[in-house]
């Protein structure tokens, strides 16, 4: 089945202001990211679009995080990369219901626990 679907990632008090998460959910690998002023919470892809780096292990600085392996920086806001205007970080619609991040997906999670898909 095509469509997007929202899909419940983590608890919102697994992730304090300032940190990333690392999940997986859909078949994708997700970097969820807790920032601060205004309070919000943000869903990317994972993996850097520059070389594969762990962005949930990167170091996040106001709305920025810096990709461990080359110091590339994206603006979480809007996915735009700081060194390049032609590198674009995947986003994915997020928001919290019942004390969860969800995120809007390109495709359903399996079926089965741990994660359920939530209301359209």
């Amino acid at each position: 089945m095509k469509g997007k679907h929202w899909v419940r990632l983590l608890p919102t008090n697994a992730l304090a202001p300032g940190a990333a998460k690392y999940v997986e959910a859909g078949g994708l690998e997700l970097a969820a990211f807790h920032l601060s002023d205004p309070d919000r919470f943000v869903v990317t892809a994972n993996s850097c679009p520059h070389a594969g780096g762990n962005l949930a292990a990167g170091q996040v600085e106001g709305r920025e995080v810096t990709c461990p392996w080359h110091c590339w920086k994206f603006d979480l806001d809007n996915g735009r990369c700081t060194l390049s205007e032609t590198v674009q970080l995947r986003r994915y619609e997020a928001r919290v219901e019942g004390g969860f991040i969800w995120a809007r997906l390109d495709q359903p999670l399996p079926p089965g626990p741990p994660n359920a898909e939530g209301p359209s």
